[in-house]
């Protein structure tokens, strides 16, 4: 749905459902497959902590959905710090 006015698409931006709409839309983008409606609901809003270190989030900028970048399936919710680096993947 495309609003053309400036406004309300400001307004809409800053919504709930337009918060959501904004995050499948970057999930999409950077190659996410699967039902991502469905992973937002039930995962990425509702995680409070990072998989892999624990830490709590402290906002919803923290928080990153992680994915396998060949196949493009989600895998789990981490921290900025934890996305960025591969050494927890040596863990496993």
């Amino acid at each position: 749905m495309y609003i053309y006015d400036k406004e309300k698409r400001r307004i809409y931006g800053k919504s709930p459902a337009g918060r959501k709409s904004n995050i499948i839309g970057i999930w999409k983008f950077r190659g996410v497959r699967g039902d991502l409606s469905n992973l937002y609901d039930n995962h990425y809003i509702n995680e409070t902590h990072c998989h892999v270190c624990k830490k709590e989030f402290k906002s919803s900028r923290d928080r990153c959905l992680d994915h396998c970048h060949d196949s493009g399936m989600f895998r789990q919710i981490l921290c900025q710090n934890c996305n960025r680096c591969d050494n927890w993947k040596n863990l496993i």
